[in-house]
């Protein structure tokens, strides 16, 4: 497998942790970003797996639809998750009235999860 995958990977299994252990110490708004850091860079591992490489959040949310979404490669729910963890993060991070409860943040560690374990055992034919 080539390093960036490995790594595009590993850093992303760090985040998803880091988002459960921060759920855990009620830090809400930090596990809803680190659920979409996780996610962002399972996306960027399917691009690295063709050689794309995007630097920002919006390309990597359009060249993975384009590539791997609108082609049917993949299920449309992880596009969808894609964008609404990328709305979520985004009002995490900037707007001073979000909040999510800890049911919410819970789904969207259950969709990292699933995201994760489709791409660690479909990456090779991906």
């Amino acid at each position: 497998m080539d390093r960036n995958i490995e790594l595009a990977i590993l850093k992303s299994e760090d985040f998803l942790e880091t988002g459960k252990d921060d759920l855990k110490s009620n830090h809400i708004l930090a596990a809803v970003n680190r659920c979409y850091y996780a996610y962002f860079w399972l996306a960027k591992t399917l691009l690295f797996k063709k050689d794309i490489f995007v630097k920002t959040h919006n390309g990597v949310k359009s060249k993975f639809s384009e590539l791997y979404i609108k082609t049917d490669i993949i299920p449309e729910i992880y596009g969808k998750h894609l964008a609404q963890l990328m709305d979520y993060r985004q009002d995490a991070d900037y707007d001073l009235e979000s909040s999510f409860s800890e049911e919410e943040v819970n789904t969207m560690i259950s969709w990292t999860e699933d995201f994760l374990a489709f791409v660690k055992e479909n990456i090779e034919n991906l």
